[in-house]
């Protein structure tokens, strides 16, 4: 890889009517830890503590038990939520990890749980029912109604979703020249003329060497009516191995012979009694 100044003087030296290699480039939401938390989340945090564990040891989390620690998601579809992601890590490396929602104003917590020491729930967070009912009671209606217009923040939408159910969500939204990416869909909304549903997909970069492919159908109104999630491994570009083929002429051929039918009798046409 080239040093950032030689990558500049080398984008300098290409000829005017030949553009810059494109950079693969990606949408993320804000993510703040939480020492650097405003104070009145923090309040909000600390006045909703008892909900949060309590619903978080309905899934199994026990909130008083180890090291856990929280990061709170920003995501413009959902101004009315705080969304915490609580993660404990353990020595192997593994952790367990679940989102929480939690209300600025009066109404419940919600947990969604993602990971249990790496090990994802039976249903998996990704394409859940509870998921997806969670989720469209979070959403406000005019914002999910406003985002799946063609013209709206889908995409935002959908991202807020992916953050929700994995914990972090890195959406591609320009592949450039990677080759692994080569087959990674780009962002696409799909509109159905027959039953007026919508689909949202999109690939989210969860790890080096594979991503994942969201495909999300809502209905006209915004509201997510199913789910799925598909893990792929990157495309590697075959290299041909081994001496190249050589060429072989083949000797030229006679020219084939011409035979002439000498004019015969017209046929004999053969009539079946009825």
């Amino acid at each position: 890889i080239l040093p950032t100044t030689l990558q500049a003087a080398a984008q300098e030296s290409l000829p005017a009517d030949v553009p810059p290699p494109l950079r693969t480039t990606y949408l993320q939401l804000d993510h703040h830890p939480s020492s650097q938390l405003p104070p009145v989340d923090t309040a909000l945090i600390h006045t909703r503590q008892k909900e949060i564990a309590s619903e978080a040891a309905f899934f199994g989390y026990d909130l008083g038990a180890g090291e856990w620690d929280f990061d709170e998601t920003s995501c413009p579809a959902i101004p009315d939520e705080l969304i915490l992601h609580y993660r404990k890590p353990y020595r192997n490396g593994a952790q367990s990890l679940f989102t929480a929602l939690v209300p600025r104003e009066t109404g419940r917590v919600y947990v969604v749980p993602v990971l249990y020491r790496n090990a994802t729930p039976f249903f998996s967070a990704t394409s859940s029912e509870r998921s997806i009912a969670v989720f469209n009671r979070v959403v406000p209606a005019d914002i999910a109604a406003k985002a799946i217009d063609p013209a709206g923040k889908w995409l935002s939408l959908g991202l807020c979703y992916a953050d929700i159910v994995y914990g972090n969500a890195n959406v591609l939204e320009q592949p450039g020249t990677e080759i692994g990416l080569a087959r990674a869909p780009i962002p696409l909304l799909r509109l159905s003329e027959s039953n007026n549903a919508r689909g949202i997909v999109f690939t989210d970069r969860n790890a080096p060497g594979q991503y994942l492919v969201f495909n999300l159908t809502l209905n006209e109104k915004g509201r997510i009516l199913a789910a799925s999630v598909l893990q792929l491994s990157d495309y590697v570009a075959r290299v041909r191995t081994g001496a190249e083929p050589k060429e072989k002429q083949l000797p030229p051929g006679q020219e084939p012979r011409i035979r002439t039918v000498p004019p015969g009798q017209e046929p004999t046409v053969k009539t079946t009694p009825q």
